[in-house]
């Protein structure tokens, strides 16, 4: 018995060894057939190996590969058996983002089964893209921000409620930071992107706030098969319940928009918030559209479904980005309290000059403010690096190398904010980088936190404006310091893509 295994089974286990050794391997002399300098890629793993199995985190991880290929304008490289290219130079980004964004429009998305995923702005493409970002676009214009600001600034003062009665003695308290913020952002985007008015401080046991928490709660399970099947099958993605975030809670919150939208139907209520911005974009679009020529074109403009995953999308990535920025800008303004005192400083004065009910108008007056949470994006950018897809072949400017297209291009965000070419001492904390002076020495395409060109983050003027508002209410009655819980430096957290503390970031907050 055991010969016959031997004779049979044996020869067929070395056959579909060799048959998946040649499935992964067989375009790894891809850049080499191109002329491109390249890193030589390993079974399985590609170029990814540290990454692939936990060995150094996401944001580590890809600033240890942007400084090995310093010196380089791009180079080839390997995520898995997936050829990607990737760009440091400043001038390639250029061409790459916007001067012929054409070549460039899609990012590199997955065919998720789940209709909330795929509906996503993020997820879009091509025209469809095109067509969903105009609409949505207007709703982030300094005139829509502006109408926000009433609902922004309830946060603010929800959250400075909170801390007047959490830090009440002397000595103030110690809090997690992420988990303070992610309160804060949780209210901001729960009134701005779903229509309801929370107070997750003072009432987390809410049916909305215990739901839309557990939003990025996956099981260990789920994020390892994820994690696998994007690397080794993604074209099984389509098939298999891969999600970025929790489907039950994410079914939970379409509900809850889809509810919004019938009330507001029903009872013509309006109310200024992203949810009504985008009804009433969708109104007028369907409205031009039927009266160019007498037809009704509705399916070029958002049905619900397109609708309700923006809401979604604002509370998946939103959340993160938000609270994330706030921690770590935090975090900078206790390790440096001169900085901290001016931007105090400079808040007292912009509200004794504008009023605290005109606090849009009055954060626009506040440069060391931008400056801070600039700086604060440099060192602590969410994502480590972004990502598009070739949509057609494209002919790198003084080169005769071509993008295939379906090749996907990488560019290292980290990598390029902690280059000491373009941030000289880039481990310092140096707000006055991103004066108007300073800005003007170095090119524009070396800071991009939120991506940059027509692709970039349609929510990033959003982001900034409800981080500033938290900050102002934060510095004007509190001081932030580092206490015994404090890791300095932090390190990152190796099982998340997104920027996160491995220990999180733990700060003393006391009254004025």
């Amino acid at each position: 018995m055991f010969e016959f295994l031997q004779k049979v089974w044996l020869p067929l286990l070395i056959i579909l060894l060799a048959f998946l050794y040649g499935h992964f391997t067989k375009n790894f002399d891809y850049w080499k057939k191109k002329g491109v300098f390249y890193f030589e890629p390993v079974f399985l793993f590609g170029n990814i190996k540290d990454r692939i199995l936990f060995r150094k985190a996401f944001h580590q991880f890809w600033l240890d590969t942007y400084r090995s290929m310093k010196g380089h304008k791009f180079v080839g490289f390997f995520e898995g058996r997936k050829q990607t290219l990737v760009v440091l130079d400043p001038e390639v980004i250029n061409h790459v983002c916007i001067r012929d964004f054409s070549h460039f429009v899609d990012r590199p998305t997955l065919e998720l089964k789940y209709p909330l995923h795929q509906r996503q702005l993020l997820n879009l493409k091509g025209q469809e893209w095109k067509k969903v970002r105009s609409l949505l676009t207007p709703a982030f214009s300094s005139g829509k921000l502006k109408i926000m600001e009433p609902l922004l600034r309830q946060c603010g003062k929800q959250l400075k409620q909170y801390l007047e009665k959490a830090t009440d003695g002397e000595n103030g308290a110690i809090f997690d930071m992420k988990e303070l913020f992610g309160h804060y952002t949780m209210d901001a985007i729960a009134t701005i992107a779903f229509g309801i008015q929370t107070d997750s401080l003072q009432n987390p046991d809410s049916e909305f706030i215990k739901s839309a928490s557990r939003l990025t709660s996956l099981t260990i399970f789920k994020r390892l098969m994820t994690f696998f099947v994007l690397l080794f099958a993604p074209r099984l993605t389509k098939y298999l319940p891969i999600s970025f975030a929790n489907q039950d809670v994410m079914n939970f919150l379409a509900s809850v928009v889809k509810d919004t939208i019938r009330h507001r139907e029903s009872s013509n209520e309006k109310r200024a918030d992203f949810l009504q911005m985008m009804l009433d974009a969708n109104a007028e679009a369907k409205a031009a559209q039927k009266s160019e020529d007498g037809s009704d074109r509705s399916q070029f403009v958002m049905d619900e479904t397109t609708i309700v995953a923006q809401s979604v999308l604002f509370m998946v990535i939103g959340f993160d980005i938000s609270s994330s920025l706030l921690t770590f800008a935090s975090y900078e303004l206790a390790l440096h309290e001169e900085i901290q005192q001016r931007l105090r400083q400079e808040i007292v004065s912009a509200l004794e000059k504008h009023g605290e009910e005109n606090i849009y108008e009055a954060v626009q007056d506040m440069p060391l403010l931008e400056m801070v949470f600039n700086e604060t994006l440099r060192k602590h950018p969410p994502l480590a690096k972004i990502d598009r897809a070739c949509t057609d072949d494209y002919t790198i400017p003084d080169t005769s190398i071509v993008i295939d297209k379906g090749v996907h291009v990488c560019i290292p965000v980290l990598g390029l904010h902690y280059d000491p070419e373009y941030y000289p001492e880039p481990e310092k904390f140096i707000p006055e980088r991103f004066s108007p002076e300073e800005k003007s020495k170095r090119s524009p395409y070396v800071f991009l936190p939120f991506g940059i060109g027509p692709r970039n983050c349609v929510a990033s003027r959003f982001a900034l404006l409800s981080t500033k508002v938290a900050m102002v209410y934060l510095l004007k009655n509190f001081e932030i310091s580092i206490c015994e819980k404090t890791q300095i430096p932090y390190k990152y957290s190796r099982f998340t893509m997104l920027l996160k503390a491995e220990k999180g970031i733990w700060l003393n907050i006391k009254p004025l």
